[in-house]
């Protein structure tokens, strides 16, 4: 089943409508919200949005709760990816329903504009290029496509279901998919059986995966710096490691560079392509590497910053000032990014109760 969004166009639904909208700054803001950070609350009641009204220092205030129009898991996606901002458009997996959902970033707030079925059992991520989105679904083993509009609107792309690969009997158990910048590949990484596929990508439509033997095991979470390499986190050996990538191809650049924590989980990559962020979810920190133009990375500090528990995803702003940690109690903490790539703590804020984990996004 699938609802759309309905047109705010009565005045008789005013009232309802303005529970979904962006909180007003606090009466003692120096000044107004530059931006947002988004964090899903995952509840199986009930998935929903926690809006964070994001200040020039960096600083967050907790704002309003928008409904997905889905439910969530309730526990751990063990993924990245769980949200998504493309343009002014968010995209939710909905793991408790097998849906996915978008939410318009308006001058007013955020609402939802359409909530439509993932193509598979268990979504755990979601990645959007051109109009074409295509949904990682955990349990089915399988990817899914979908179009979307500019108003959010949702709908199937037939026939774009395809099977990931499987290298062993052990179930891949999927964590992230993402499209390439240059639109061309599809790349979806396995902690299961240590694989790594790639899905040339040719008018929306994904072809058969081609399965790429991990440097180092459990790849997890991963990122494209702006040549297209893709930096991908290890959580067993806890380290990053970083890809080329042609159509349905991957080589290895650099393998396993360890960081000598405990389960780099989730990873970003500044816009620059200076350097990347690993969170280690076991170890309560963030390790921070240097990425050079070959794709090449090294390992800077194994402890850039500590947090205050472990974390469970991460977003960096559109200026590459701020890194935000989402935290294992659901708490968001803010990071100031210096010049030199190192981090600065800022503060944690809580919004929302939050069930498990992953899910987070910021403009």
């Amino acid at each position: 089943m699938r609802t759309r969004s309905v047109r705010l166009l009565a005045p008789a639904l005013a009232a309802v409508a303005a529970a979904s909208l962006v909180g007003l700054p606090p009466a003692n803001a120096a000044s107004s919200p530059v931006g947002h950070v988004y964090e899903t609350t995952n509840s199986p009641a009930g998935n929903a949005i926690q809006v964070f009204d994001r200040y020039r220092d960096g600083r967050l205030q907790a704002g309003a709760t928008v409904a997905t129009g889905g439910r969530g898991l309730g526990s751990s996606l063990a993924s990245q990816n769980g949200l998504v901002r493309d343009g002014n458009l968010l995209f939710a997996v909905n793991a408790g329903d097998n849906t996915i959902s978008t939410l318009a970033i308006t001058g007013h707030g955020l609402a939802r504009r359409d909530v439509a079925p993932s193509g598979g059992d268990r979504p755990v991520s979601v990645t959007v290029r051109h109009g074409v989105v295509y949904v990682l679904n955990q349990n089915s083993e399988t990817i899914s496509g979908l179009r979307v509009d500019h108003d959010g609107d949702l709908q199937p792309l037939p026939h774009s279901t395809r099977a990931l690969s499987k290298t062993t009997a052990n179930p891949t158990a999927a964590a992230q998919v993402s499209f390439s910048p240059d639109g061309q590949t599809l790349v979806v990484t396995h902690k299961g059986d240590q694989t790594i596929d790639a899905f040339a990508v040719r008018n929306g439509y994904a072809g058969s995966a081609v399965a790429h033997h991990s440097s180092g095991s459990t790849p997890y979470g991963f990122a494209f710096d702006r040549r297209g390499q893709a930096i991908v986190s290890e959580a067993d050996a806890s380290a990053v490691s970083s890809y080329a990538v042609h159509a349905n191809q991957l080589r290895t650049i650099s393998a396993t560079v360890r960081d000598n924590q405990a389960a780099a989980c989730w990873l970003v990559v500044t816009n620059d392509s200076h350097y990347a962020y690993a969170v280690n979810a076991a170890s309560s920190s963030i390790s921070s590497y240097r990425i050079t133009a070959d794709g090449r990375v090294h390992l800077i500090a194994s402890v850039a910053a500590s947090t205050s528990a472990g974390g469970s995803d991460a977003a960096l702003t559109p200026d590459n000032k701020s890194l935000y940690i989402r935290l294992s109690t659901g708490a968001v903490a803010t990071f100031t990014v210096n010049h030199n790539g190192t981090l600065a703590p800022q503060q944690n804020t809580t919004g929302a109760p939050t069930n498990g984990t992953a899910g987070l996004a910021a403009n």
